[in-house]
């Protein structure tokens, strides 16, 4: 099983992204230290809509953190095509098969990779989380960061429940098929967004988003989000074992 996950791990340049994570992390406490939300220059001050002084910094390593949120959804959502397309281009599965392995050995190599990657990102957007806390000025960008921490679990969540639909699909029905159905899908979620955008009615969006609604929001709603935070892992991780369940069941390798 090692040997499995090692390999999944140098099909995605794994030793490069660690070192781009750790230095990555290194340079935003480094910026972060020298660039506090405590600075007090008239330059990078302004008022809110409620009256509230803040820094501009804040703002905007809040930014660069939600977009590294964002991109790290993104990379770890073409891991999974990446993971068993490499075996399909270089005959490795045909090989795997072959070896005196369990029969679903294969199968959870894949899962438990995702799955170690995604803790593995979980621990790095918490570290960022606090880093950009730690420094932030008294207010409503710091109650802002606090918020955006008590979500990560969830995208982490949402990442896993990716998979689990993506998984089945890529393992069973081969890279190429596989991708045809993710493209059907992601082309009829982006119709549909079009089609809201010519059609609908995008009033409420200027009117109701906005950092202060979300918190208000947030604050009204913190007891729901903390049961949410909590049950979310739960029950993505009880889907996730059922996905691998499924794809051991329908998998027709011969041992």
């Amino acid at each position: 099983m090692g040997g499995l996950l090692y390999k999944d791990f140098v099909s995605i340049n794994g030793k490069r992204l660690v070192w781009i994570l750790i230095i990555g992390t290194v340079l935003f406490f480094g910026l972060r230290v020298v660039f506090p939300g405590t600075m007090n220059q008239e330059s990078f001050m302004t008022m809110t809509d409620d009256g509230q002084e803040v820094n501009i910094l804040d703002l905007l390593f809040i930014s660069a953190f939600a977009c590294c949120m964002i991109g790290i959804l993104g990379l770890m959502n073409g891991w999974v095509a990446k993971i068993v397309d490499g075996d399909t281009k270089n005959k490795i599965r045909g090989y795997i098969s072959s070896l005196p392995l369990e029969k679903n050995a294969y199968i959870a190599s894949k899962y438990l990779f995702i799955a170690i990657s995604a803790y593995v990102f979980l621990s790095f957007e918490m570290m960022w989380g606090v880093i950009c806390n730690a420094f932030c000025r008294e207010g409503i960008f710091s109650e802002l960061v606090s918020a955006i921490c008590s979500f990560i679990p969830a995208f982490t969540c949402l990442v896993l429940l990716s998979a689990s639909i993506e998984l089945p699909l890529f393992i069973l029905l081969g890279v190429q098929k596989a991708k045809l159905v993710k493209i059907a899908v992601v082309m009829g979620i982006g119709f549909v967004i079009v089609g809201f955008l010519f059609f609908g009615d995008l009033n409420w969006l200027s009117e109701n988003f906005s950092i202060l609604v979300f918190m208000k929001w947030y604050e009204t709603h913190t007891f729901e989000v903390a049961f949410f935070t909590i049950l979310s892992p739960v029950i993505t991780l009880a889907l996730y074992y059922l996905s691998y369940r499924i794809t051991c069941f329908f998998s027709n390798r011969e041992v």
